[in-house]
């Protein structure tokens, strides 16, 4: 079952009969996409936040965050009082430029989530963190007699 879905990306490449519009400037005012960015900067790339998939099964809880072109030692999982947060860096190489990126993401954990047992795993730019559901919160079979 899926939980939640966010995702801080805008995506304007859909409105392709709109691009002039959009992204060239009229009349010594900035492009609209530009205006966008400046009225609404927590909807766009640069908020800082990973983008986040949080869905369940009957043993665990799982949390997908989207982290393309980081390296394994540039993730840090935390879980501290309740609360996951993971953060990612990633370095961008661009001939003699050298640049930095950090995201960050924290989630409340559900109850019921064995925090001892947390574990994440990177693959194909996508990190899983499986929190395991306490044995009392999974679904049991309960025979009639």
């Amino acid at each position: 079952m899926k939980l939640a879905r966010y995702s801080p990306f805008v995506n304007l490449g859909r409105l392709t009969d709109f691009t002039p519009l959009i992204r060239q400037p009229i009349a010594g005012f900035p492009a609209m996409a530009q205006l966008f960015e400046d009225l609404f900067p927590a909807a766009t790339a640069v908020n800082g936040r990973l983008a986040m998939d949080l869905h369940e099964d009957a043993d665990n809880f799982y949390a997908r965050f989207e982290v393309p072109g980081v390296k394994k030692d540039g993730l840090k999982v935390e879980v501290r009082e309740g609360v996951l947060t993971v953060s990612a860096e990633r370095q961008d190489k661009d001939g003699d430029s050298q640049s930095a990126s950090i995201l960050s993401r924290s989630m409340t954990l559900p109850d019921g989530v064995q925090d001892e047992s947390i574990s994440a795993k990177q693959e194909n730019g996508m990190l899983t963190v499986t929190l395991p559901k306490q044995e009392k919160r999974k679904p049991r079979l309960i025979s009639v007699h």
